[in-house]
């Protein structure tokens, strides 16, 4: 039997796409209230349009991210145009927190693969939703046909849970990196802020 959730009815599974309300932002943040850990798979990070909110985590224990393409170039520009944006300034140091905590572990598959992305959300009696396909959290949508994602329920979920393990036994620990970034882009912010005071 699938397990309800609020905002969401109680299907076996829900299909989501561009119009769907709640959107996929909200639907995961849903998810992610009701989970002790979340394990996530996606190809690449974008860490200007990644939008977790310290109240929808404070129960998870745990956020496993898995991704194929991490570029540290890119993810220091993120990081650093993030810092110059107020309203999403503070997410910089919620994930370095994450961070420092043990609660977020970011690893690296470069050789691995997986379509689509997908994130397996487990509470206390084990998984309990997996949402496969799209994984974007900010509109608009890089283009303007339909963007499907898929949220399951049942036995679909143990088995996404087990692979996402199997991904991640074969992948290498990038958190330390991800860190390093983090507070470097913190750091030029203060500087910055500093030197125009």
């Amino acid at each position: 039997m699938p397990t309800p959730i609020a905002g969401l009815a109680p299907e076996p599974a829900i299909l989501l796409d561009e119009r769907t309300r709640p959107d996929l932002r909200d639907a995961y943040g849903i998810l992610t209230r009701d989970a002790t850990q979340i394990a996530v798979a996606v190809t690449r990070v974008r860490l200007a349009t990644l939008d977790l909110r310290a109240e929808e985590l404070s129960s998870v224990t745990s956020l496993r991210v898995l991704v194929a393409e991490l570029n540290a170039l890119t993810l220091d520009a993120e990081a650093r145009l993030i810092h110059s944006d107020p309203r999403r300034a503070p997410r910089v140091a919620l994930y370095r927190g994450l961070l420092e905590s043990g609660r977020l572990e970011i690893r690296s598959a470069p050789l691995g693969g997986w379509s689509p992305d997908f994130s397996v959300f487990s509470g206390a009696e084990g998984p309990s939703a997996v949402l496969t396909g799209f994984h974007w959290f900010e509109r608009p949508y890089p283009h303007r046909g339909p963007a499907f994602a898929s949220i399951h329920f049942g036995s679909q979920v143990a088995a996404a849970a087990n692979r996402h393990a199997e991904l991640w036994a074969r992948a290498h620990d990038v958190g330390p990196a991800v860190w390093n970034i983090l507070s470097k882009a913190e750091r030029s912010a203060r500087l910055r802020d500093i030197m125009s005071s």
